[in-house]
């Protein structure tokens, strides 16, 4: 599992800089049920194949207290499986564990779902995605719904309104902002 993941974050990586877009946001993440919260840094990629959508999504959240958590999600989406403006994607995902510590990484599956429209003077993006599958020893189940809207600022750059909730053992709310460029 972990090769394939090495794969498709090369091969999405080695296209990031002729993807569709690129972009840097910061969340602020409140744990809830006794969660510790964080400060989230997303770099996220995407590049379109004809119908295919490829995604690269690299996370690392220092944690209040201290200590870091960082992941790397690679995701893949076909345009014509979508129905009613939501597309499905599959992907696969890899977690280094609480400050990398040996025998904590695992890997996983994700599936999910995005819509996107024109609203005001940007553009809305919602999803959802879940975790299926783990090698972790104890399973860590996650759903995450999240909104974006990107307001443009200027040619090819758009400002990042980001805000997400977090579900089943992992239980957050983030509120974040960022950049987008898109090529």
């Amino acid at each position: 599992m972990k090769k394939i993941l090495a794969i498709l974050a090369l091969a999405t990586f080695g296209s990031a800089f002729a993807a569709d877009f690129v972009s840097v946001d910061v969340d602020n993440v409140r744990g809830l049920e006794g969660a510790t919260g964080s400060t989230a840094q997303y770099v996220r990629a995407g590049k379109g194949f004809g119908d295919y959508q490829l995604g690269l999504q690299q996370r690392t959240a220092t944690v209040d207290g201290g200590g870091t958590l960082s992941s790397l999600e690679a995701t893949v989406a076909n345009r014509k499986i979508g129905f009613a403006g939501v597309t499905p994607f599959v992907g696969v995902g890899h977690d280094n564990g609480f400050n990398g510590a040996t025998g904590s990484a695992y890997t996983y599956g994700l599936v999910g779902a995005t819509t996107g429209f024109k609203a005001g003077p940007g553009f809305a993006l919602l999803g959802v995605k879940t975790r299926v599958g783990s090698d972790e020893a104890v399973r860590t189940k996650q759903t995450v719904a999240f909104a974006t809207y990107s307001i443009p600022v200027a040619k090819n750059v758009s400002v990042n309104l980001n805000a997400s909730k977090s579900y089943q053992t992992i239980k957050e709310d983030a509120l974040g902002l960022g950049l987008s460029f898109n090529f």
